[in-house]
């Protein structure tokens, strides 16, 4: 999700219940310690006086890296700023990540997996839980219940798991199965990732993996009340009606309001678009909207157009 779950993104998907906790994008740790800057850039939370949304739920704070003494330096540095958690990426696919040993690619030797959690969690982990995500391996899905064990012998207390392998990238069907057989074997808690676009995705996965919790990431791009959806069931039993077209314009308008105090314009209706195209797959009326309004660059010009009544939007774009 790097580029896409900033701060403010965690704010507006926060705002209704439904998300436990959330995870910023990661911090990628080299060969050094990096400068506060670089925290509270990707976790602008650290400034305030709690690791939460202003919704009050709590975010955890993501490190992606290779070796263990840069990525336990920086997990230090973490804990000294305010962090109340440390997780560990081990799931990324991107081939830039991948090609500078990052993500995915240490899923290739559980050795790497276990010397990395071990050594964040010999640095901080009697003062803050130490958390990690994967994926069921790299190329293939052999090693994949050899990492998770590898993970928790080095003090994971809690396993994200997304289900696919690093080759596979997004393309289903996700392997919820697979999660299964790692969740009976392992003492800490799975959640299980990949593939949750709806309710009936979520309970798919839930019972395919017999996790008690789920993760979604691009699942709440597609739909921002995809969690709120889930926990209103929970609670109730009751299905909550599609999310309607006004409701999703309205998060990305409320999103360009906070982007644009700090970024470009030209920036901030690039972020919208990415939103957009993340809708349009799982919604036809978001499918239209972005068609029109794809090559428009200018703000309030593509902020018209999203706000604009249901078969206008074209006139809008020609605008």
């Amino acid at each position: 999700m790097e580029g896409v779950i900033d701060a403010h993104t965690r704010d507006l998907l926060t705002r209704q219940p439904g998300f436990d906790w959330t995870v910023t994008e990661f911090v990628r740790v080299v060969d050094a310690r990096l400068p506060p800057r670089v925290f509270y850039k990707h976790c602008p939370e650290l400034r305030g006086p709690a690791m939460t949304t202003p919704s009050g739920v709590p975010v955890h704070l993501q490190l992606l890296g290779s070796a263990p003494e840069a990525l336990a330096a920086n997990a230090v540095q973490a804990l000294t700023l305010g962090t109340t958690s440390i997780d560990l990426n081990f799931g990324c696919p991107a081939k830039l990540v991948n090609r500078h040993d990052g993500g995915a690619s240490l899923l290739r030797d559980p050795r790497r997996v276990h010397a990395a959690v071990a050594a964040v969690n010999e640095a901080v982990g009697h003062a803050i839980p130490v958390t990690a995500k994967m994926r069921l391996g790299f190329a293939d899905r052999r090693l994949a219940l050899a990492c998770a064990l590898a993970a928790e012998a080095g003090g994971a207390r809690q396993l994200v798991v997304h289900a696919r392998t690093r080759n596979e990238g997004y393309r289903p069907p996700a392997h919820w199965e697979w999660i299964g057989r790692i969740r009976a074997r392992l003492s800490i808690p799975v959640v299980a990732n990949g593939d949750i676009w709806s309710l009936e995705d979520y309970w798919r996965a839930r019972t395919l993996s017999g996790c008690r919790d789920v993760m979604i990431g691009r699942g709440a791009l597609a739909d921002p009340w995809l969690a709120p959806r889930i926990r209103h069931w929970q609670r109730t039993g009751e299905r909550l009606p599609p999310t309607p077209w006004a409701a999703r314009a309205e998060t990305l308008q409320r999103f360009a309001s906070l982007q644009r105090s700090t970024l470009p314009e030209r920036v901030v209706a690039s972020l919208i678009k990415q939103w957009l195209n993340h809708m349009r797959a799982r919604d036809p009326e978001a499918a239209r909207r972005f068609e029109a309004l794809k090559r428009i660059k200018d703000l309030d010009a593509l902020l018209a157009g999203l706000a604009a009544p249901e078969g206008s939007t074209a006139a809008a774009a020609e605008a």
